[in-house]
């Protein structure tokens, strides 16, 4: 027996999936907000239709009833912005028409629309009685005239929206480039920052080894590993899009004990962090310029040193939390270091404070007596969201401050950094 050739062909499942990969399809709020537009469209053609329809019956042609006026003037009305209307919407949606198509589509639908709106006048009215009446040359130019006014109207309605909606687009556009360019200052201010800290920084700690070299082999040996593991630290600190308060407190008691290495007995320092406020989530290396001008502008100068006292604590305001971060020196005070300014990096965190949280961030510069300098700064603080994943061991506060984008090229380069180190 011959078999019979089957022709149920199988189709793989995956080309079959991916041939409707790409299909979206609108959700129904959208399907009902496109309804609603268009319902809102034909109803004011509608109005404007029996006001034409009015005009006709009682000014233009009051030999005619309303009723007649009134059924050729929604027939051919509703026909031209069906067929200019519809293509409009398929073809360029909210935005602008084409300038050299639309005119044509607008000719098409005069020239198609009058026609076949007479035609459906006269269908609807011979349905209700009356009589089917001739096609007179004067009617269809009377009709062909209003037309074309409507057309025009129409014309220039959609044009001036279609404009409008290209510009709201367009403003929203900037808007959004305006906030990326922002996020990108501040990221460009925090390299600008560690860049501006790190060479200074870098040049007294070394020339503090090479003093040390031939007189105490020890102490240079244990300032090389103290600074090795601040650098460490600093690298993949400063790549961060932000950190908690307790690794900031602990690269801040890495940087102060290199530093007491320097200085010895002329540097104490004391850093107070509770358990509770630990994991609260703020911008990286906001606290550190303030720490590196307590010790450059206020313990450096000073023949006999000092104290600098760094801490971190929730306070309630009519605003809301804030988390209060202070760094106290009992150094020289203001304008007895020798320098000019007000401090090495204070002018970024200024910055760097007003962008991150919008001015709802404050930051305070004040003289302590006897002498020294207090540095306070106050954070805004947002409960934790599903939206907002924090640390595993996070309480519900978190600063609230905008996170600056990494470009993809950022993101590769950081990348690499990282793969080198």
């Amino acid at each position: 027996m011959r078999e019979t050739p089957s022709f149920n062909a199988e189709v793989p499942s995956g080309k079959i999936a991916g041939m409707f990969a790409n299909v979206s399809f609108p959700s129904l709020a959208e399907c009902l907000r496109l309804v609603r537009r268009w319902v809102i469209r034909y109803a004011v053609i509608i109005v404007i239709n029996t006001l034409i329809a009015a005009v006709l019956a009682f000014g233009i042609r009051p030999e005619e009833s309303f009723w007649k006026s009134f059924v050729f003037s929604q027939a051919i009305g509703l026909s031209m912005f069906s067929l200019i209307g519809i293509p409009r919407h398929v073809f360029w949606g909210d935005g602008p028409p084409n300038k050299k198509l639309f005119p044509w589509i607008v000719v098409g639908a005069v020239v198609i629309g009058v026609p076949l709106g007479q035609w459906i006048a006269r269908t609807i009215l011979c349905l209700n009685g009356s009589t089917a009446e001739p096609w007179r040359a004067d009617s269809l130019r009377m009709s062909f005239i209003i037309a074309m006014l409507a057309a025009l109207g129409a014309t220039y309605y959609y044009w001036s929206r279609g404009k409008l909606a290209a510009l709201e687009r367009r403003a929203a556009l900037d808007a959004l480039d305006r906030e990326e360019a922002e996020k990108q200052v501040v990221r460009a201010q925090l390299m600008a920052l560690q860049a501006q800290i790190e060479p200074h920084f870098l040049f007294n700690v070394l020339a503090h080894v090479d003093a040390l070299i031939a007189k105490d082999p020890g102490g240079a040996r244990r300032l090389l590993q103290h600074l090795i593991g601040f650098l460490r630290a600093s690298l993949s600190h400063a790549r961060a899009e932000q950190c908690t308060l307790a690794q900031e407190f602990a690269l801040l008691r890495a940087y102060l004990d290199i530093q007491a290495l320097r200085f010895g007995n002329r540097l104490r320092f004391s850093l107070a962090l509770d358990d509770a406020i630990a994991n609260i989530v703020i911008p990286p290396m906001l606290i550190q310029p303030l720490v590196e001008n307590a010790v450059v502008h206020g313990i450096e100068p000073a023949r006999e040193g000092g104290e600098i006292a760094l801490s971190a604590r929730l306070v309630t305001r009519d605003e809301g939390e804030r988390l209060v971060l202070e760094v106290r020196d009992t150094g020289v005070g203001f304008g007895n270091d020798g320098s000019k300014g007000s401090g090495l990096g204070l002018t970024h965190v200024r910055e760097r404070l007003s962008r991150l949280f919008d001015g709802d961030a404050r930051l305070t510069i004040t003289e302590t007596v006897p002498h020294g300098v207090t540095i306070i700064v106050e954070l805004p603080l947002a409960r934790e969201t599903a939206d907002t994943p924090a640390h595993a061991d996070a309480p519900e506060w978190r600063c609230r401050f905008s996170q600056p984008s990494r470009s993809p090229a950022n993101s590769a380069l950081s990348s690499r950094a990282s793969a080198g180190t």
